[in-house]
């Protein structure tokens, strides 16, 4: 099995200028964690998530992150995005912009093998740059648990 047998088609994307706000109604309407960051000729040049708004907003690298106290960052005082708090104001200030990636005939154990080692929920698939599905950790627990692939 392929990722292009699995991936969601109809991606969920933002562009570098997508504002913090436009990012996270996207994310709550969509209920999804994260998306894939293009630019205007769809190129992939990024990734988000829930993850980089609450704590990249908040001035933690990905390595700090897993240290910060939680409940500090609750009651930090913390103004909020473009509202005089000095946080970030649009996505390319938050974004991962090496990211991890497989064209259409990765195979789904190679995903799977790539999101355990590096810890990543989702993998854009591309075409030529171009950013063409997505595969997520939930689609491949779909995949196991509608019996089409074998553990």
């Amino acid at each position: 099995m392929r990722a292009s047998d699995i991936m969601t088609r109809n991606v969920a994307t933002v562009t570098p200028e997508t504002r913090i706000e436009a990012l996270c109604d996207l994310l709550r309407e969509r209920k999804i964690s994260g998306a894939p960051v293009v630019d205007a000729e769809g190129l992939l040049v990024g990734i988000v998530s829930k993850d980089d708004v609450l704590f990249r907003g908040r001035g933690f690298d990905s390595e700090s992150r897993q240290t910060a106290d939680i409940k500090q960052l609750f009651t930090s005082g913390f103004v909020g995005f473009d509202q005089g708090g000095g946080g970030p104001a649009i996505v390319s200030e938050i974004m991962t912009r090496g990211v991890i990636s497989a064209d259409e005939d990765a195979a789904v154990d190679e995903l799977c093998r790539l999101m355990w080692e590096r810890r990543i929920h989702r993998v854009p698939i591309v075409r030529d740059g171009v950013l063409v599905g997505i595969v997520s950790a939930l689609d491949i627990c779909r995949v196991f648990t509608n019996g089409r692939v074998a553990p």
